[in-house]
């Protein structure tokens, strides 16, 4: 029972870390941020959440950073073709399945991450 508390506090930090780093380069001058949110027309809940950050290059190291920190808290996949890199980590507990992308070139970053509630 102890283990089972922990991964699960391991894997909620986890997310949480990546969804920090967007958050503090959201406010800074030189990203974009944008989020949409869908909604239950019927009961108004949030179904699905897409959130997409876009960073200069000098500044996507430390976006890489925080995804190769936390590539074994999911399902992680890295691919390199030419110069540009695409890492992807799949994360999924019993309320919502998240899912974190990052393309990133020479020239810039660009972070997606998609939140899609369960039904409960």
């Amino acid at each position: 029972m102890v283990m089972l508390l922990f991964m699960i506090a391991v894997s909620g930090w986890a997310q949480n870390s990546i969804d920090r780093v967007v958050e503090d380069f959201s406010t800074v001058g030189s990203s974009t941020f944008t989020s949409v949110v869908e909604r239950d027309p019927d009961t108004h809940k949030v179904k699905k959440v897409v959130k997409v950050l876009t960073v200069p290059g000098h500044q996507a190291g430390k976006i890489r950073d925080a995804f190769i920190k936390e590539k074994d808290t999911g399902s992680f996949m890295q691919q390199q073709q030419g110069r540009e890199l695409t890492m992807t980590l799949t994360c999924e507990n019993a309320r919502q399945a998240r899912i974190y992308m990052l393309r990133r070139s020479a020239s810039s970053g660009k972070v997606t991450i998609i939140i899609k509630m369960k039904k409960m």
